[in-house]
């Protein structure tokens, strides 16, 4: 049987780095009910966490395998914490708050001189510890994943060869991690232009496609002292804002409550997955009324 013999439920896991850690939990809660996920897409963080189940859909191991890559080598050598905004208040004293800003200082600078902060080794060996060396086509699930093009300025979506090409393509966060060279293209983060991939879901095969949102939606807006601040909140409403648009595509939207959670920030792991399974069981009788109706139209014959 092949992947597009019958109608399907889809699950489009929404960037999000750190925060995109509850989309293990989202998918231990429909595991546990019995509710199979037929199709999956992902972006950046979701991409990564659907790339692993997709190859293979067992929860547990997949969080294993996540718990064991934020203890090893490479994931110190990514460098990340340098991004995680702490409370100044309990920072350690003044000589903590200057390494901060020297660190800071030293992100930008080689933002602006080179193409990443986080090398190319550092993240094919990310990618290689998190993902099986396979193509897509042999993968468990049918999966798909979303990239920007800076050449053409046009949305990417990756659904064949290299998995792990296709993973750092989606998770290219511009200035972070390198961008991706594919098929005359040159691929950055999907986040900016397909937060949640839902149509790919639904292009996969998918009739019903549930989306898990982790963005970070924007509160109020304190005093700025910069002009760089002021180009990253503007950046951040205009993806916002269409992050919303796209959500309407999907037949229901989990949000796990976890909005507060720097990007960078992977030490609240349990927290970030519990909060993803609350999420997911909160709404599960409207995923199984979902399920279950789309179920019922089908046998009579109405779809």
């Amino acid at each position: 049987m092949g992947w597009f013999d019958k109608k399907r439920l889809g699950l489009a896991l929404g960037g999000g780095a750190a925060r995109g850690m509850a989309h293990i939990g989202v998918l231990q809660a429909f595991e546990e009910a019995k509710i199979p996920v037929d199709v999956v897409t992902g972006t950046s963080m979701g991409a990564i966490i659907g790339g692993m189940y997709a190859s293979r859909p067992e929860v547990e191991p997949l969080r294993k395998k996540f718990e064991a890559y934020l203890k090893s080598e490479v994931f110190r050598r990514s460098r990340l914490d340098f991004a995680v905004e702490r409370d100044q208040l309990n920072g350690g004293g003044l000589f903590f708050r200057f390494s901060q800003l020297a660190r800071q200082k030293i992100f930008y600078m080689l933002s602006l001189t080179t193409l990443a902060f986080v090398s190319q080794e550092t993240t094919n060996q990310s990618f290689a510890f998190l993902l099986p060396d396979i193509d897509i086509e042999m993968m468990s699930l049918p999966f798909a994943t979303s990239a920007l093009d800076l050449h053409s300025c046009r949305e990417v979506v990756l659904q064949r060869g290299s998995l792990r090409q296709a993973v750092a393509a989606t998770c290219a966060l511009p200035g972070v991690l390198p961008p991706v060279e594919l098929n005359s293209q040159l691929l950055v983060d999907g986040g900016w232009i397909n937060a949640v991939p839902i149509i790919p879901a639904r292009d996969l095969g998918a009739d019903l496609v549930i989306a898990v949102d982790v963005g970070c939606h924007l509160g109020e807006l304190d005093t700025v002292s910069s002009g760089l601040e002021v180009v990253f909140r503007a950046d951040a409403a205009a993806r916002n804002a269409l992050s919303e648009l796209q959500l309407t595509q999907a037949d229901l939207v989990i949000r796990p409550d976890v909005g507060d959670n720097h990007w960078a920030d992977f030490s609240r792991t349990d927290w970030l997955i519990r909060k993803g399974y609350e999420a997911a069981n909160e709404q599960m009788p409207q995923i199984r009324a979902l399920v279950n109706s789309r179920s019922f139209i089908e046998s009579l014959g109405w779809s």
